[in-house]
C-alpha cells in the first residue's frame, strides 16, 4: 500500500500499479472462518466432543461472505487506486501494451505514447518501482541527449549562414 502510494504521488512519467491488494480483505475473511472451522474441529476432535450442526453453516456463511467481499473489495480498492492514479495525471496504458505478463499489474502513464514506447517495454517488465524510476531515468537521458542534438543542429545551421554570408 505504501508503494502504491508513493507511485502515485511521484513525479515519474509511468507508474505501475497492483490490484492484488484487493483480493486481501475477502481472502483474509474467508482464511479466518477456515481456520476457526480447522481449529474447532481439531479442538473438539481431541476432546472427543461432536461438532455442533451450526457450525459448519457459519464457516459456510462466513467462507462466502469472504468471497463476496473477495469480489467487491477488489472492485472498491481498484476503483480507488484509479481515482488517485487520473487524480495525478496519469492514464491507464491500453491493454496488451505494458505488462501483458502480469494479471494484477496495470501500467499508468502520463504520455500515452510511453506505453508502446519500445524502451519502456524492455524496461518495464515485473512492474516493479526500481523500474519505473529506471525508466524515468533513462527518458531524462534521451531528452538530454535529444536536446543536445537539436542544440547542435542549430548551430551548424548558424555556422552554414554566417558562412554563406562571409
Amino acid at each position: 500500500m505504501q508503494t502504491q502510494f508513493a507511485e502515485v504521488n511521484s513525479a515519474k512519467p509511468l507508474i505501475v500499479l497492483s490490484s492484488f491488494h484487493g483480493y486481501l480483505p475477502g481472502a483474509l475473511l474467508a482464511l479466518i472462518f477456515m481456520t476457526g472451522y480447522a481449529a474447532n474441529r481439531l479442538w473438539r476432535g481431541l476432546r472427543r466432543q461432536t461438532l455442533s450442526a451450526n457450525n459448519g453453516k457459519l464457516t459456510a456463511i462466513g467462507v462466502l461472505t469472504g468471497l463476496v467481499l473477495v469480489v467487491i473489495g477488489n472492485f472498491a480498492i481498484n476503483a480507488y487506486w484509479h481515482n488517485k492514479a487520473e487524480y495525478a495525471g496519469y492514464q491507464e496504458c491500453p491493454a496488451f501494451t505494458l505488462l501483458t505478463n502480469r494479471i494484477t499489474m496495470t501500467a499508468w502513464s502520463k504520455d500515452e505514447t510511453l506505453c508502446l514506447d519500445n524502451d519502456a517495454r524492455q524496461i518495464i517488465v515485473r512492474g516493479t518501482p526500481d523500474e519505473t524510476h529506471q525508466l524515468a531515468t533513462h527518458l531524462n537521458a534521451r531528452a538530454k541527449q535529444q536536446q543536445a542534438k537539436q542544440q547542435f543542429l542549430q548551430q551548424e545551421a548558424q555556422r552554414k549562414s554566417d558562412s554563406s554570408k562571409g
